[in-house]
């Protein structure tokens, strides 16, 4: 019986090893990383931070320093707040300053019109041949802001300048303070030279609170009469 035995149990431990060895290859196949997920892993792995981070404790690229100059300068000439004065309506205008403006501006000559709003005023001058030159004048500033430019007009209105300008005795403020008080009281728009060089006249344009009224104003007598 011994005899007979051994061959079985002999042969029964071959198959036992040769199946250990069959399982053992087939799991070691399934466990190895296959090239996609090694590099599945590389693609995701995160790279170092980027150079253009500020370091720790370096100031801030936005920062304003406390003496930043970068604003814009004031030249005088900004428009909406009174050519640079910062003033759009002033208190009062005071018109033989503004004329005396545009008279210094233009080299001499005679003021024949004053046209403007608030604290920017508008001087137009004639020299003595009818030639015209205007300026802006800042009423805030008591300054010529822009100008003086030359004004075109055709031989015959400079011909009608020359004669007005030499008649003319009463000056554009007074006829600006008269042709006010005629109405009562308001604001000047306007005032402009005109008639003849027998009868010159200055018609002016005052804003009331009944709106405006146009006064005539005598350019040699200074008397004045609201329309």
């Amino acid at each position: 019986m011994s005899r007979r035995s051994a061959p079985v149990l002999t042969a029964s431990i071959v198959l036992a090893v040769g199946l250990s060895t069959t399982l053992a290859a087939c799991s070691g196949g399934d466990d190895a990383p296959t090239p996609s997920a090694t590099s599945s892993r590389s693609a995701t792995a995160t790279g170092p931070a980027s150079s253009t981070a500020p370091s720790a404790g370096s100031p801030s690229d936005t920062a304003t320093p406390e003496d930043d100059q970068t604003g814009p300068a004031d030249d005088g000439t900004a428009l909406g707040t009174g050519n640079g004065s910062g003033v759009e309506q002033p208190d009062s205008v005071d018109f033989g300053k503004i004329a005396a403006q545009g008279t210094a501006a233009a080299g001499g000559g005679t003021v024949v019109s004053i046209v403007g709003a608030g604290d920017s005023w508008t001087v137009v001058m004639a020299g003595p041949d009818g030639s015209q030159t205007q300026s802006v004048v800042s009423a805030t500033l008591d300054r010529v802001t822009s100008g003086p430019f030359p004004k075109q007009v055709d031989a015959a209105a400079q011909a009608a300048t020359t004669a007005q300008a030499a008649a003319v005795r009463t000056s554009a403020a007074a006829a600006a303070a008269a042709a006010t008080k005629a109405v009562g009281g308001g604001t000047l728009a306007s005032i402009v030279l005109g008639g003849s060089g027998s009868a010159p006249t200055w018609t002016a344009t005052v804003s009331t609170a009944q709106g405006d009224r146009t006064v005539t104003v005598d350019g040699i007598t200074g008397a004045a009469t609201a329309n």
